[in-house]
């Protein structure tokens, strides 16, 4: 699980629950460990801040130690990765960077990358989510498709109507239950069909 770009919060925590919940293991990496932690920091918008001034590289180094660690806790099972905003375009990242370890990846509402190249990537199936009021973002999804087409990759991306930015954080004001339930049920048949 990859957290947005506020930190590990009890949202995500919640998140990861919801996985373990349904069968899972689920590890929930906080990005400012080398900073002494997301609750090192007064409040969101400092954790965000000192988000901010880290290099992306880093972040890519400290998750595929995390995806080392969980292949440790569960060996011989098949590893997915969720990442939300922030940690959405971390799984692009991921993917770019070659994780052949992973069997899905779910990047939800993340920016991605400039010409991304995931060949290194290209057995993983990816189930995008977009909110069809997410500007910004959504700029991005094309190039998304590209390079998911490219590289061969199983993939799905879909837009939820009517959603912006943030929307399966029920913990903030973008939220929208329509689009998180039907996010959910589709990542839980993705993860029945791609993780077994």
């Amino acid at each position: 699980m990859i957290h947005e770009n506020k930190g590990l919060n009890d949202y995500i925590r919640s998140v990861a629950g919801r996985f373990a919940g349904i069968g899972y293991s689920a590890l929930a990496i906080d990005l400012l460990s080398a900073q002494g932690g997301t609750a090192a920091f007064g409040d969101p918008a400092a954790a965000t801040a000192a988000l901010s001034q880290i290099d992306p590289a880093e972040f890519v180094a400290n998750l595929k130690s995390g995806i080392g660690e969980v292949q440790r806790r569960v060996p011989d099972r098949k590893l997915a990765v969720v990442g939300f905003c922030m940690g959405g375009g971390l799984v692009w990242r991921l993917l770019a960077s070659g994780v052949p370890e992973l069997a899905a990846a779910v990047p939800f509402y993340g920016p991605t990358p400039d010409n991304p190249d995931f060949t290194g990537s290209r057995d993983v199936a990816v189930l995008a989510f977009y909110g069809a009021l997410d500007q910004r973002v959504n700029a991005t999804e094309p190039v998304a498709r590209s390079a998911l087409e490219k590289a061969g990759m199983v993939h799905e991306l879909i837009t939820e109507p009517d959603a912006n930015h943030a929307f399966f954080n029920d913990t903030g004001d973008r939220y929208d239950p329509a689009a998180a339930a039907d996010a959910w049920r589709r990542v839980r048949d993705w993860f029945a069909q791609h993780l077994g």
